[in-house]
């Protein structure tokens, strides 16, 4: 079964530990991972709207101040659960800030939220994994 994630992240190497991470889920599912990379907020409203994923990875704080439209990954999530083709994907809600707000935000918007000074790769795999599962 070949599955199909979204990596969100505006840091190169946050992404580059999550496509670690992937390899090593696809390694132990024995299976193809498509991953999809954008780093900035404009391409992945367009991306989570345009393409069907079995997992979408987002970060929050995309720093694309410069880019017309921006929205932080928060707002991303809301629209996602909305309406288009990911309304019921699983989501990893990523984020580096440690506002107490972002938890409950994304829980409430059906996301795993996960700080990123939490983030061991071996762990992160094993969650990707149950996600994936749970998305099929």
């Amino acid at each position: 079964m070949n599955y199909a994630i979204l990596v969100a992240d505006d840091d190169d190497g946050v992404r580059k530990s999550h496509l670690l991470a992937i390899k090593q889920a696809a390694k132990k599912l024995k299976t193809k991972i498509e991953t999809i990379e954008t780093e900035n907020s404009v391409k992945t409203r367009e991306m989570i709207h345009d393409k069907k994923f079995d997992l979408i990875i987002i970060d929050n704080d995309f720093k694309d101040e410069e880019v017309k439209g921006r929205l932080p990954g928060i707002a991303i999530l809301q629209m996602a659960r909305k309406d288009g083709p990911n309304t019921d994907t699983p989501i990893i809600f990523c984020s580096g800030e440690v506002y107490e707000t972002l938890r409950p935000m994304a829980e409430k918007f059906r996301a795993e939220y996960l700080a990123k000074a939490n983030y061991k790769l071996e762990d992160f795999s094993n969650m990707l994994i149950e996600k994936l599962k749970d998305s099929k």
